[in-house]
């Protein structure tokens, strides 16, 4: 929950600051949105907004502008008595955060670009509302890229009508206050079921099992690739190993089985490394409806 609220109030009081606080010159401004503007992008583009509701995230860019205008409106026209220990020491501050920052929002939306030889798959949901929790290829906004072969891969939750994946900032122990837990789920391409596993118990959140990782899963093999689903409600697979199946076939429902802190569906593609075994060969780059996912996307049908 804390971590809910951290997304909200930060860019809010940088945002008051930029407004109200009177620099003594241009030079003081520009250098107060530009460090302030920076941070506000970085928890922009990797901020889990899910938590809190995906519809503040576009308001904090207009307040920003809007705190931009108000705030040079304000500059201070007249000498001031600030010292210059002062000056330095604020002009040093931002030129810091500048600095780290410009770094930080370099290497998270460089994740926004698509690798080459992306292959497509089409949506596992054929309804709801579902956005990325973790996708693109940048660590900061994909807690799996540096986890071979998961380097590309997504996870993945539902959301309700206010925009969050919960009913609650923390969702909570009880499995039915997420969005995604058991909703449908169908086979995103044409392929034959190399592993269906079914039989691990759902587990009440935080709690995961570090040793089944995948916990209940699907490996489909497709045109020479490996494509996992993974963290599937236990009694809800409906397919077998050696099954065809088509992007109509019903698979099963999203759990909360494996190593996940809550339900969710992880899904990545994968080719080499030991046949029909997984988490051991090499990560392949795909879409989604043509729609290369990160972060915060949500998912096209």
């Amino acid at each position: 929950m804390l971590i809910g609220v951290f997304y909200i109030i930060v860019p809010l009081l940088l945002i008051g600051i930029i407004a109200f606080q009177k620099q003594p010159n241009v030079w003081s401004w520009i250098l107060t949105i530009t460090s302030f503007g920076l941070v506000i992008a970085y928890l922009w583009t990797t901020a889990r907004w899910e938590m809190v509701s995906i519809y503040f995230r576009p308001i904090f860019p207009i307040l920003y502008i809007v705190a931009c205008l108000v705030g040079y409106k304000r500059i201070l026209t007249l000498k001031t008595h600030t010292k210059k220990i002062a000056l330095i020491f604020n002009t040093g501050l931002h030129i810091a955060l500048i600095v780290f920052f410009l770094g930080l929002n370099w290497f998270s939306f460089k994740g926004y670009i698509a690798p080459e030889n992306t292959i497509d798959l089409v949506s596992p949901f054929h309804g709801g509302k579902q956005i990325v929790l973790h996708g693109g290829s940048s660590p900061f906004i994909n807690g799996h890229f540096h986890v071979k072969p998961q380097n590309y891969a997504l996870d993945i939750v539902g959301l309700n009508n206010l925009g969050m994946r919960a009913s609650s900032f923390a969702g909570g122990a009880d499995l039915n206050n997420y969005v995604i837990y058991g909703a449908p789920i169908y086979s995103p391409c044409n392929g034959t079921i190399i592993q269906a596993v079914d039989e691990y118990d759902d587990l009440t959140p935080p709690i995961t099992d570090k040793i089944n990782l995948a916990g209940n899963h699907i490996l489909i093999e497709s045109d020479g690739v490996e494509i996992l689903l993974a963290h599937l409600k236990k009694g809800s697979i409906m397919v077998n190993v050696g099954d065809s199946v088509t992007t109509n076939t019903l698979l099963g429902q999203v759990g909360n089985t494996g190593n996940t802190s809550e339900p969710h569906l992880h899904i990545h593609v994968e080719k080499g490394g030991e046949a029909n075994t997984i988490l051991n060969g090499e990560a392949v780059p795909f879409t989604i409806n043509k729609d290369f996912l990160v972060r915060g996307k949500l998912i096209k049908y």
